[in-house]
């Protein structure tokens, strides 16, 4: 069974609590470890035996208590993304012709007449 095991060491300097996290780290069924400096404390997950990490750590030299044993905190479940709605369509008919929609890009043809003796000109804007 899975348990968080936490213990009192000593770990305020860098050399001690690579020390600790060393020869704990040889324990067979240790999951994670956490050494907290400010605290002197050693959090320990995993299916390893709470008196067999006490007594690795005292053959090591080192003076070990324990602060508490129990149930490893529950695994947050990260909430899964929601799929990205689809963009809809801009125009909402379907466009028949390759050349664009009439409703949603209407062509506007105006003939304009001149006073010019020349021939009336379409144009298309």
């Amino acid at each position: 069974m899975v348990h968080k095991t936490v213990l009192m060491v000593d770990v305020s300097c860098e050399k001690c609590k690579q020390e600790v996290l060393s020869v704990v780290s040889e324990l067979e069924g240790v999951n994670k470890m956490e050494a907290d400096p400010v605290k002197n404390t050693l959090t320990v997950i995993g299916e390893a035996d709470p008196y067999a990490i006490i007594t690795c750590l005292r053959k090591a030299g080192k003076k070990a208590q324990f602060i508490s044993v129990g149930p490893p905190p529950p695994v947050k479940e990260e909430p899964k993304p929601k799929p990205e709605p689809k963009p809809k369509p801009l125009c909402p008919c379907p466009c028949p012709s390759p050349g664009g929609c009439r409703v949603c890009e209407p062509v506007v043809v105006m003939t304009m007449n001149y006073q010019d003796p020349s021939p009336p000109i379409c144009s298309m804007m």
